[in-house]
């Protein structure tokens, strides 16, 4: 397999940005360790009932600020969530309600909110 340079991967990332190419799929093992209960209970919450800051997740869950912020830094870090900065407060927002896992190759793609159904 050919490696990869840091010129190849720039302009795979400027052709997905220009909408020429979809994104390479992702690993999946560190999607599946960061899938826990908890996080899953997050994600319903945010597609359910769109709380409006990290504040009010925290709230609803019952679990400390801290906590949530580090469990949805995780999920953004995925690409399942943006957290989008609104004055003071920090809103979660999914991205995504479907995921395609592939086994044979472990990697795993997120479907965007739209074409999720």
């Amino acid at each position: 397999m050919k490696q990869r340079t840091l010129t190849d991967l720039r302009e795979e990332m400027r052709a997905v940005a220009r909408g020429e190419r979809e994104p390479p799929p992702r690993p999946v093992a560190s999607l599946l360790k960061a899938l826990s209960p908890e996080a899953l209970e997050l994600l319903e919450l945010l597609l359910q009932e769109h709380p409006a800051s990290v504040a009010e997740v925290a709230e609803r869950t019952g679990r400390a600020q801290p906590n949530v912020s580090r469990s949805l830094q995780l999920l953004a870090r995925l690409g399942l969530v943006e957290m989008h900065r609104e004055g003071r407060e920090v809103r979660p927002i999914p991205t995504t309600a479907k995921l395609v896992i592939d086994f044979a190759t472990g990697t795993y793609e997120s479907r965007p909110l739209e074409t999720a159904a």
